[in-house]
């Protein structure tokens, strides 16, 4: 039997916690803001004239815009969940780990792009009933949304060392 270091196992409960850390606020955000205010304030929303205004499709659209972020989250944290179990079989170089980690990097960069795009699809869809004059297009960015490529261009360095390492065994097995 194998020993599963516990290092790993601690890692599965981080993602666990992780991957509901991502999706369920915002679904609770958007289904009862007011009971989701005692924990958090959602400024945008707010600044904007709050929930209670917002047409239906308002509220669907904007759920929507702040989902695609967390969605992509939560797919990278799948990968890596499965990357862990990929570990715990002993398969460090397998075409499969390097598709994971190709996939955790591509899902962080959509991440990174949708988060950036977010708040300026939130205050569209916010400001799409004003009237004339008084709709709003803003577009920001952050050092967070800039430091949010840096584990996305890892996993992409981590895929291609893993390729290589992969190659390099194969030949290493030719030769004994």
């Amino acid at each position: 039997m194998q020993h599963r270091p516990n290092s790993l196992t601690v890692l599965k409960w981080v993602i666990y916690v992780s991957f509901l850390g991502a999706i369920v606020p915002v679904i609770w955000k958007w289904v009862d803001p007011s009971s989701f205010s005692v924990f958090s304030k959602d400024d945008i929303v707010e600044a904007y004239g709050g929930y209670a205004r917002l047409a239906l499709w308002q509220r669907f659209a904007g759920f929507s815009v702040n989902a695609l972020p967390q969605a992509c989250l939560a797919y990278a944290l799948y990968c890596l969940w499965r990357l862990i179990q990929q570990l715990e079989a002993g398969d460090w170089f397998g075409q499969k780990n390097e598709s994971y980690w190709r996939a955790i990097g591509q899902a962080m960069l959509w991440y990174v792009v949708t988060n950036w795009l977010g708040e300026t699809l939130l205050i569209l869809v916010l400001t799409a009933t004003n009237g004339p004059g008084h709709r709003e297009l803003t577009v920001s960015i952050s050092n967070y949304d800039v430091l949010g490529l840096i584990p996305a261009l890892m996993a992409f360095v981590i895929a291609r060392i893993v390729s290589l390492a992969r190659a390099q065994r194969d030949e290493l097995n030719e030769i004994v």
